[in-house]
């Protein structure tokens, strides 16, 4: 991962803290969560979220991009969730959930999907498994719809794992297989590889 374990990018980063460039280290710190959230280190993503929150309570300008700061961060949250019974991950995923829907109604194309693939990861720890099942559904089609390849790659991944966990490997395969192509598709040869 770039950011914890790249001495550059981690040489950039306290550099920009040291200048007090609050902003620009917040978004190396919003782009390493994503990262790291991608390749699966779900700890190394909280814990950019956590430092970036940190940094930001004292920077005026915040990193949101438009809702995906917030997707990044809830798709960590939740999926910390998933780890552990530790209920500060559903509260933190609910702060998140709020800020996306937001987003939403300002700009569907944009996080209608992310919206959906959030309600569908809440649903899925809830145990609401109908309801989850058709929410990562809507999820993959709005975002093949706005055409967010990648984000139509982590919805198909995202599903996988509920269908696994939920005794569907037929289903899960195939979002398995979708995510792989998407992936490709991005140009994310190493998260394939992995």
């Amino acid at each position: 991962l770039l950011i914890g374990r790249d001495k550059d990018q981690e040489c950039i980063l306290n550099k920009a803290i040291e200048q007090n460039n609050g902003y620009l280290a917040a978004q190396l710190l919003m782009f390493g969560c994503v990262e790291a959230y991608i390749y699966g280190d779900y700890e190394l993503a909280v814990n950019f979220v956590q430092k970036r929150h940190e940094l930001e309570r004292n920077t005026p300008r915040k990193c949101r991009f438009h809702g995906m700061t917030d997707f990044f961060d809830c798709l960590s949250f939740l999926a910390m969730a998933h780890q552990s019974s530790d209920q500060k991950w559903i509260l933190s995923a609910n702060k998140s959930i709020h800020n996306v829907d937001h987003f939403a109604k300002l700009c569907p194309s944009n996080c209608e999907h992310k919206l959906l693939l959030l309600q569908a990861e809440m649903k899925s720890i809830m145990g609401e498994v109908e309801e989850a099942s058709s929410k990562y559904e809507l999820a993959i089609s709005a975002a093949e719809r706005n055409e967010f390849i990648h984000e139509q790659a982590i919805a198909n991944e995202r599903a996988a794992e509920f269908f696994l966990r939920n005794g569907d490997s037929s289903r899960a395969a195939h979002h398995y297989g979708e995510a792989q192509s998407l992936f490709l598709r991005w140009g994310a040869q190493r998260k394939v590889d992995d």
